[in-house]
Protein backbone atom coordinates (compact mmCIF):
# COMPACT_ATOMS: atom_id res chain seq x y z
CA UNK A 1 0.00 0.00 0.00
CA UNK A 2 2.91 2.36 0.59
CA UNK A 3 3.67 2.60 -3.12
CA UNK A 4 0.16 3.09 -4.41
CA UNK A 5 -1.18 6.24 -5.94
CA UNK A 6 -3.27 8.30 -3.54
CA UNK A 7 -6.91 7.25 -3.40
CA UNK A 8 -9.67 9.54 -2.16
CA UNK A 9 -13.20 8.63 -1.11
CA UNK A 10 -16.09 10.73 0.18
CA UNK A 11 -19.05 9.32 2.10
CA UNK A 12 -22.13 11.11 3.40
CA UNK A 13 -25.12 9.78 5.28
CA UNK A 14 -26.82 9.44 8.61
CA UNK A 15 -24.77 9.49 11.79
CA UNK A 16 -25.53 5.81 12.41
CA UNK A 17 -24.54 4.70 8.90
CA UNK A 18 -21.35 6.77 8.78
CA UNK A 19 -20.30 5.61 12.23
CA UNK A 20 -20.83 1.96 11.32
CA UNK A 21 -19.09 2.30 7.95
CA UNK A 22 -16.06 4.14 9.38
CA UNK A 23 -15.70 1.63 12.21
CA UNK A 24 -15.94 -1.26 9.74
CA UNK A 25 -13.21 0.28 7.61
CA UNK A 26 -10.93 0.80 10.62
CA UNK A 27 -11.42 -2.75 11.87
CA UNK A 28 -10.81 -4.16 8.40
CA UNK A 29 -7.67 -2.08 7.95
CA UNK A 30 -6.43 -3.24 11.37
CA UNK A 31 -6.51 -6.86 10.28
CA UNK A 32 -4.87 -6.08 6.94
CA UNK A 33 -2.07 -4.19 8.71
CA UNK A 34 -1.49 -7.11 11.07
CA UNK A 35 -1.42 -9.55 8.16
CA UNK A 36 1.09 -7.29 6.39
CA UNK A 37 3.48 -6.31 9.20
CA UNK A 38 2.25 -7.77 12.46
CA UNK A 39 0.63 -4.76 14.18
CA UNK A 40 -1.81 -1.89 13.75
CA UNK A 41 -0.94 1.70 14.68
CA UNK A 42 -3.96 3.98 15.11
CA UNK A 43 -3.95 7.73 15.78
CA UNK A 44 -7.07 9.09 17.49
CA UNK A 45 -8.71 12.46 16.90
CA UNK A 46 -10.11 14.67 19.64
CA UNK A 47 -13.21 16.84 19.82
CA UNK A 48 -16.81 15.66 20.00
CA UNK A 49 -17.42 14.18 16.55
CA UNK A 50 -15.62 10.83 17.06
CA UNK A 51 -17.37 9.89 20.32
CA UNK A 52 -19.89 7.64 18.57
CA UNK A 53 -17.14 6.15 16.41
CA UNK A 54 -15.07 5.22 19.46
CA UNK A 55 -18.07 3.59 21.11
CA UNK A 56 -18.67 1.57 17.94
CA UNK A 57 -15.03 0.46 17.82
CA UNK A 58 -15.27 -0.68 21.44
CA UNK A 59 -18.42 -2.67 20.65
CA UNK A 60 -17.34 -4.15 17.33
CA UNK A 61 -19.07 -4.49 13.97
CA UNK A 62 -21.68 -6.97 12.80
CA UNK A 63 -19.71 -9.28 10.54
CA UNK A 64 -22.35 -9.15 7.82
CA UNK A 65 -22.02 -5.41 7.40
CA UNK A 66 -18.44 -5.73 6.14
CA UNK A 67 -19.71 -7.15 2.85
CA UNK A 68 -22.40 -4.49 2.76
CA UNK A 69 -19.69 -1.81 2.67
CA UNK A 70 -17.54 -3.70 0.19
CA UNK A 71 -14.91 -4.58 2.80
CA UNK A 72 -13.03 -7.88 3.10
CA UNK A 73 -10.88 -9.22 5.88
CA UNK A 74 -7.57 -10.76 4.81
CA UNK A 75 -7.78 -14.42 3.82
CA UNK A 76 -6.62 -16.81 6.51
CA UNK A 77 -6.30 -14.13 9.20
CA UNK A 78 -7.82 -15.19 12.51
CA UNK A 79 -10.25 -12.53 13.75
CA UNK A 80 -11.58 -11.70 17.18
CA UNK A 81 -15.28 -12.47 17.45
CA UNK A 82 -18.13 -11.99 19.89
CA UNK A 83 -21.11 -13.82 18.48
CA UNK A 84 -22.02 -12.13 15.20
CA UNK A 85 -19.65 -9.23 15.87
CA UNK A 86 -16.11 -8.80 14.57
CA UNK A 87 -13.95 -7.06 17.16
CA UNK A 88 -10.86 -4.91 16.93
CA UNK A 89 -7.61 -6.90 17.34
CA UNK A 90 -6.74 -5.02 20.52
CA UNK A 91 -3.75 -7.14 21.50
CA UNK A 92 -1.99 -6.12 18.28
CA UNK A 93 -3.17 -2.50 18.23
CA UNK A 94 -1.19 0.53 19.43
CA UNK A 95 -2.92 3.87 19.98
CA UNK A 96 -1.59 7.42 19.64
CA UNK A 97 -3.22 10.86 19.63
CA UNK A 98 -3.16 13.54 16.95
CA UNK A 99 -3.34 16.49 19.31
CA UNK A 100 -4.01 17.44 22.89
CA UNK A 101 -4.90 20.50 24.89
CA UNK A 102 -2.32 21.39 27.55
CA UNK A 103 -4.39 20.09 30.45
CA UNK A 104 -4.10 17.07 32.78
CA UNK A 105 -5.44 13.78 31.36
CA UNK A 106 -8.45 13.85 33.68
CA UNK A 107 -9.51 17.37 32.65
CA UNK A 108 -12.93 17.71 30.96
CA UNK A 109 -11.25 19.25 27.88
CA UNK A 110 -8.68 16.46 27.52
CA UNK A 111 -8.79 14.46 24.29
CA UNK A 112 -7.30 11.55 26.22
CA UNK A 113 -10.17 11.64 28.71
CA UNK A 114 -12.75 11.63 25.91
CA UNK A 115 -11.12 8.57 24.35
CA UNK A 116 -10.82 6.91 27.74
CA UNK A 117 -14.53 7.37 28.49
CA UNK A 118 -15.78 6.23 25.09
CA UNK A 119 -13.21 3.63 24.04
CA UNK A 120 -10.37 2.69 26.36
CA UNK A 121 -12.43 1.75 29.42
CA UNK A 122 -14.52 -0.58 27.25
CA UNK A 123 -11.70 -2.30 25.37
CA UNK A 124 -9.09 -4.89 26.45
CA UNK A 125 -6.25 -2.77 25.06
CA UNK A 126 -2.97 -3.41 26.92
CA UNK A 127 -1.91 -0.37 28.95
CA UNK A 128 1.54 -0.36 27.39
CA UNK A 129 -0.06 -0.02 23.95
CA UNK A 130 -1.08 3.59 24.69
CA UNK A 131 1.05 6.56 23.69
CA UNK A 132 -0.58 9.51 25.42
CA UNK A 133 0.65 13.06 24.73
CA UNK A 134 2.16 14.32 28.04
CA UNK A 135 0.46 17.68 27.59
CA UNK A 136 0.15 18.37 31.32
CA UNK A 137 3.88 19.14 31.52
CA UNK A 138 4.72 22.75 32.31
CA UNK A 139 6.92 23.11 29.23
CA UNK A 140 4.75 22.36 26.19
CA UNK A 141 7.74 22.42 23.85
CA UNK A 142 9.51 19.70 25.80
CA UNK A 143 6.30 17.70 26.00
CA UNK A 144 6.04 17.82 22.21
CA UNK A 145 9.67 16.69 21.92
CA UNK A 146 8.99 13.80 24.32
CA UNK A 147 5.97 12.73 22.26
CA UNK A 148 7.96 12.87 19.03
CA UNK A 149 10.72 10.79 20.66
CA UNK A 150 8.13 8.19 21.70
CA UNK A 151 6.75 8.01 18.15
CA UNK A 152 10.21 7.63 16.64
CA UNK A 153 11.13 4.96 19.18
CA UNK A 154 8.00 2.97 18.37
CA UNK A 155 8.84 2.98 14.67
CA UNK A 156 12.62 2.67 15.23
CA UNK A 157 13.18 5.76 13.10
CA UNK A 158 15.96 8.16 14.15
CA UNK A 159 15.32 11.82 14.80
CA UNK A 160 18.57 12.97 13.28
CA UNK A 161 19.19 14.02 10.69
CA UNK A 162 15.80 15.73 10.30
CA UNK A 163 14.91 14.72 6.77
CA UNK A 164 11.62 14.04 4.98
CA UNK A 165 12.66 10.40 4.68
CA UNK A 166 12.78 10.02 8.47
CA UNK A 167 9.01 10.21 8.89
CA UNK A 168 7.12 7.13 10.13
CA UNK A 169 3.93 5.86 8.52
CA UNK A 170 0.98 5.21 10.83
CA UNK A 171 -1.42 2.57 9.58
CA UNK A 172 -4.49 4.76 10.11
CA UNK A 173 -4.80 8.32 11.29
CA UNK A 174 -8.14 9.84 12.33
CA UNK A 175 -8.79 13.55 11.96
CA UNK A 176 -11.61 15.90 12.82
CA UNK A 177 -12.59 19.09 11.03
CA UNK A 178 -13.36 22.43 12.63
CA UNK A 179 -15.88 24.82 11.10
CA UNK A 180 -12.92 27.16 10.55
CA UNK A 181 -11.12 24.45 8.58
CA UNK A 182 -8.59 23.47 11.24
CA UNK A 183 -7.63 19.86 11.79
CA UNK A 184 -5.73 18.32 14.71
CA UNK A 185 -4.48 21.59 16.29
CA UNK A 186 -3.30 23.10 13.03
CA UNK A 187 -5.04 26.46 12.64
CA UNK A 188 -5.10 28.77 9.65
CA UNK A 189 -3.46 31.65 11.51
CA UNK A 190 -0.41 29.64 12.55
CA UNK A 191 1.71 29.78 9.42
CA UNK A 192 4.81 28.47 11.17
CA UNK A 193 3.03 25.31 12.31
CA UNK A 194 1.55 24.72 8.85
CA UNK A 195 4.95 25.11 7.21
CA UNK A 196 6.77 22.82 9.67
CA UNK A 197 8.63 20.30 7.53
CA UNK A 198 10.89 18.36 9.93
CA UNK A 199 9.27 17.99 13.34
CA UNK A 200 6.60 15.37 13.96
CA UNK A 201 5.01 17.05 16.98
CA UNK A 202 5.06 20.69 18.08
CA UNK A 203 3.60 22.99 20.71
CA UNK A 204 1.24 25.67 19.39
CA UNK A 205 -0.82 28.56 20.68
CA UNK A 206 -4.49 28.29 19.73
CA UNK A 207 -6.10 31.65 20.58
CA UNK A 208 -9.06 30.79 18.34
CA UNK A 209 -9.40 27.25 19.63
CA UNK A 210 -12.26 25.93 21.74
CA UNK A 211 -11.15 26.56 24.39
CA UNK A 212 -8.25 28.94 23.60
CA UNK A 213 -4.84 28.00 24.94
CA UNK A 214 -1.69 26.01 24.34
CA UNK A 215 -1.85 22.68 22.58
CA UNK A 216 0.41 19.97 21.23
CA UNK A 217 -0.21 18.67 17.74
CA UNK A 218 1.28 16.35 15.19
CA UNK A 219 2.40 18.05 11.99
CA UNK A 220 1.50 17.80 8.32
CA UNK A 221 4.54 15.70 7.35
CA UNK A 222 3.49 13.02 9.84
CA UNK A 223 -0.17 13.21 8.82
CA UNK A 224 0.64 12.97 5.13
CA UNK A 225 2.88 9.93 5.54
CA UNK A 226 0.08 7.81 7.02
CA UNK A 227 -1.08 4.78 5.05
CA UNK A 228 -4.69 5.79 5.64
CA UNK A 229 -6.11 9.15 6.75
CA UNK A 230 -9.76 9.24 7.77
CA UNK A 231 -11.66 12.48 8.41
CA UNK A 232 -14.76 11.95 10.52
CA UNK A 233 -17.10 14.93 10.83
CA UNK A 234 -20.63 15.53 12.04
CA UNK A 235 -23.12 18.27 11.30
CA UNK A 236 -24.32 19.95 8.10
CA UNK A 237 -21.91 22.91 8.22
CA UNK A 238 -18.85 20.68 8.49
CA UNK A 239 -20.23 18.37 5.82
CA UNK A 240 -20.52 21.28 3.38
CA UNK A 241 -16.99 22.42 4.19
CA UNK A 242 -15.66 18.86 3.87
CA UNK A 243 -17.16 18.52 0.40
CA UNK A 244 -15.62 21.83 -0.70
CA UNK A 245 -12.21 20.65 0.49
CA UNK A 246 -12.65 17.26 -1.14
CA UNK A 247 -13.59 18.90 -4.47
CA UNK A 248 -10.67 21.32 -4.13
CA UNK A 249 -13.02 24.28 -4.09
CA UNK A 250 -11.38 25.33 -0.81
CA UNK A 251 -7.59 25.01 -0.89
CA UNK A 252 -6.28 27.44 1.71
CA UNK A 253 -7.46 25.84 4.94
CA UNK A 254 -5.30 23.56 7.10
CA UNK A 255 -7.52 20.54 6.39
CA UNK A 256 -7.07 21.10 2.66
CA UNK A 257 -3.33 20.55 3.12
CA UNK A 258 -3.93 16.95 4.13
CA UNK A 259 -2.84 14.92 1.12
CA UNK A 260 -1.24 11.55 1.88
CA UNK A 261 1.98 11.00 -0.02
CA UNK A 262 1.31 7.34 -0.78
CA UNK A 263 -1.78 6.58 1.25
CA UNK A 264 -5.55 6.69 1.05
CA UNK A 265 -7.76 9.59 2.15
CA UNK A 266 -11.32 9.01 3.39
CA UNK A 267 -13.95 11.59 4.25
CA UNK A 268 -16.93 10.50 6.38
CA UNK A 269 -19.57 13.19 6.93
CA UNK A 270 -22.27 12.22 9.38
CA UNK A 271 -25.40 14.33 9.15
CA UNK A 272 -28.56 14.38 11.28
Amino acid sequence: MNNQKQEKSFYRGSAAAMTEHAAALIITEAYHSIADHGRFSLVLAGGNSPRSLYRQLAYGIETGCLEHYGLRLPDGEQTEKNGQFTLMPWQQTWIFWGDERCVPPGHPESNYRMAEETLLLHSPLPVDHLFRIPAEQADAGRAAEAYETAIRSFFSIPGHPHTPENVPAFDLLLLGLGEDGHTASLFAGNVQALQESMRLAIAVDAPNGNPPGKRITITLPLINHARNVLFFTSGKAKARLAEKIYRKEECDLPASLVSPVNGRLFWFTAQP
